[in-house]
């Protein structure tokens, strides 16, 4: 099993108060910040992961192209590059898109979508991600209208940027 790393927690602002094991900022619903990046190629498909069968928390759903946690002392930004770096392999400049504060599961989150263009290849890490495929607008679209299982965060980010239709 993985470590239970620190993460900071943060108030109703996003100022970070503390400090935490994981395991104890989820159990006392602390305020945490996540990040999210949307990776397009240069066809303008939006690479889109599907999460490990072996990851605890929402297992085989379609996700961001890179997801994750901020990390104590990082920045939102340097959160997302590492993220992207450990899961596809890749670094790429990083655009800031929007940061919402979300409550899901009974808990505030305060998240962070950057995007980027990328003609690198993929190293996928094969722990987290089952597979990452680049997908066209339209069919995400489309397979989230048919009910396939995508990220709460994944369908809120994606209907702020391409609007549902």
């Amino acid at each position: 099993m993985k470590e239970d790393p620190i993460w900071e927690y943060v108030d109703d602002k996003d100022n970070v108060i503390g400090s935490l094991p994981r395991s104890e900022i989820r159990k006392q619903k602390k305020k945490y910040r996540l990040i999210a990046v949307f990776v397009f190629n240069d066809k303008g498909q939006l690479l889109v992961q599907k999460r490990g069968h072996n990851i605890k928390r929402f297992p085989d759903y379609y996700d961001s192209s890179v997801g994750g946690h901020v990390d104590l002392g990082e920045s939102y930004e340097k959160a997302a590059q590492r993220e992207m770096e450990e899961e596809l392999g890749i670094k790429e400049q990083l655009k800031f898109v929007k940061k919402k504060k979300i409550i899901y599961e009974g808990v505030t989150k305060f998240v962070t979508l950057f995007e980027c263009t990328t003609s690198k290849n993929l190293k996928i890490d094969n722990y987290e991600v089952k597979e990452a495929i680049f997908m066209d607008i339209e069919q995400i679209r489309s397979m989230i209208k048919e009910g396939n299982r995508f990220l709460p965060v994944f369908i809120m980010f994606f209907n702020d940027l391409f609007g549902e239709k």
